[in-house]
């Protein structure tokens, strides 16, 4: 069982690796599909994908005849928040599951980025011009429809929201307003939404001191930007928290050589000290 178990978790990260590496822009509900495939080892990800085409394809079909761009995005939202049920998991906001899209169907819970990425599938099926919005604490999506560009917010059930309501959401979740500038309104790209989503699980699991799994994001994070300084030094940190000196050593190394002035060189140097020392005395 657990040789099959890995066997589904390497399979997954292949495929990741594949359709990350096979185009800059790629299938963004598949990524996440093959992200929480490395949590649940028997997931079907093409039917899961199908899951949200057909998803789309029914949102699609109810605003169809509908030309105003507010009243079609107002379907949309009628569809995919009320009928459907879909919403911010307030509750349990830092629960990993909240970053699986497959969970995000099952439990119709989210967070503002999965959330985003079900509506935004679903305004472009519908014929909208839509993206993420990366604004601080927070993720919101931009749809444009002939002339009108709108924001809407997913995570509070598909409201639409002015330049003014995301000042106010970035200072609400941050408690720092000034963090917000216009230009995040120009949007983002599907793969920074896929780094945000495996940042988002990231610190999930470091909150729940789960450094595995917290190291498999991180992996997984490097496929995205394999040489990200700041990646490459939690990767550090993170084999050392599970006892693997020698790769944690690899890792902070590499991670002085290409940030040297980093504020936090002094206590990184420090880590590796401590590691050589421990490696030694291993051996």
């Amino acid at each position: 069982m657990a040789t099959k178990r890995r066997d589904a978790l390497d399979r997954a990260r292949r495929q990741l690796a594949e359709l990350l590496h096979s185009e800059e822009r790629f299938d963004l509900v598949e990524a996440a599909m093959w992200v929480a495939a490395e949590e649940y080892g028997d997931l079907d990800v093409d039917h899961e994908c199908s899951r949200v085409r057909l998803l789309c394809a029914e949102g699609s079909r109810r605003v169809h005849p509908v030309t105003n761009p507010f009243a079609r995005l107002d379907g949309l939202r009628v569809y995919l928040f009320e009928e459907m049920g879909f919403r911010g998991n307030l509750e349990q906001y830092n629960d990993p599951r909240n970053s699986f899209l497959n969970d995000v169907l099952d439990r119709r819970l989210g967070i503002p980025l999965t959330l985003s990425i079900l509506f935004i599938e679903q305004a472009r099926a519908a014929g909208f011009d839509a993206c993420g919005v990366g604004l601080p604490g927070h993720f919101v999506t931009r749809v444009t429809y002939g002339e009108r560009t709108i924001l809407v917010d997913p995570f509070h059930g598909g409201n639409v929201i002015t330049h003014e309501d995301c000042r106010e959401l970035v200072a609400r979740s941050t408690g720092r307003g000034w963090l917000f500038r216009p230009a995040y309104l120009e949007g983002t790209s599907d793969r920074a939404m896929l780094a945000r989503l495996l940042m988002n699980l990231k610190y999930a699991y470091l909150g729940r001191t789960d450094y595995a799994r917290a190291l498999s994001v991180v992996e997984r994070l490097l496929l995205l930007s394999p040489d990200d300084s700041s990646e490459i030094r939690d990767r550090g940190f993170l084999q050392a928290r599970l006892g693997r000196a020698g790769a944690a050593i690899a890792d902070l190394e590499r991670y002085l050589s290409l940030a040297p002035d980093a504020p936090d060189t002094k206590s990184v140097e420090g880590r590796l000290v401590w590691l050589r020392r421990r490696a030694s005395e291993t051996n």
